[in-house]
């Protein structure tokens, strides 16, 4: 699955997603997962790497100076969708919009994807 959701047509999203490509940790209780964001709203957040937390555990999102407690909404094939307890200011999914550019604006979510999971190391 590349895509967190429906942009159009009756998904449930009520908030404009935004691509940003960056590297962020998502912590539980017991451990540390180094996660590439695929794509990123005020509300939610999709990730990928080779190790994730199970869905239904509380998890808090941490990227750049960036930082919200969620629930891990679903995973499946080395993505899951997080979503937050509070919202994101708008400020904040900008800046880490910004902070994704250097991969390229011409990348597609699923090169993106790709340059993601060979940092994190599971490209190989």
């Amino acid at each position: 699955m590349s895509i967190f959701g429906k942009a159009k047509g009756g998904g449930r999203r009520k908030a404009l997603r935004e691509t940003a490509p960056v590297l962020a940790t998502l912590s539980t209780v017991g451990n540390d997962f180094r996660v590439g964001i695929i794509n990123l709203s005020n509300t939610g957040a999709l990730v990928t790497a080779p190790d994730l937390p199970s869905e239904g555990e509380h998890v808090i999102f941490r990227a750049d100076k960036v930082q919200s407690f969620g629930t891990v909404a679903w995973t499946n094939r080395g993505q899951c969708g997080v979503a937050f307890e509070g919202s994101l200011a708008d400020s904040e999914v900008e800046r880490l919009r910004q902070d994704g550019s250097m991969w390229g604006a011409a990348m597609s979510p699923e090169q993106r994807a790709a340059a993601a999971e060979w940092e994190l190391g599971c490209g190989r």
